[in-house]
């Protein structure tokens, strides 16, 4: 039985690697400035027309990632939601999101806040090559 579990749970391990953390440096992203931690992607990554908005009393942010190279580039991200003190809000888990854009490409992501609490938020951004 010991010998059937093992291949399942190497196929199962990228999975798990695809929403870890990445080891290396992040971009951060406000909405009003960018904090750099990663030189090459944040050469290679525009943030264009972010839009902020509520809906059913949360807010929404939605994000245009743009791929200024030729060649595809993958990369992941996620958010984090702060209320009015600054303080992080951890209702649930962080999540990175794998993607992977094509050359010159540019994808539309929305971020929803979980909950009304949320006023500000971060958007991180780490390599996908540096998963571990």
């Amino acid at each position: 039985m010991k010998n059937h579990l093992l291949p399942l749970s190497l196929a199962l391990l990228p999975l798990v690697a695809c929403t870890a953390a990445p080891s290396g440096s992040v971009n951060r992203y406000d909405g009003k400035g960018t904090e750099v931690g990663n030189a090459l992607l944040n050469a290679a990554l525009e943030m264009r027309n972010i839009v902020r908005a509520e809906k059913n009393g949360l807010m929404v942010v939605q994000v245009e990632l743009k791929n200024r190279r030729t060649s595809p580039l993958a990369f992941q991200w996620s958010v984090e939601w702060y209320d009015r003190a600054g303080l992080k809000i951890n209702y649930i888990p962080q999540h990175w999101e794998p993607e992977r854009l094509a050359g010159s490409a540019s994808k539309t992501i929305q971020m929803v806040a979980p909950s009304p609490e949320a006023v500000s938020w971060q958007l991180q951004v780490g390599s996908r090559d540096e998963v571990q």
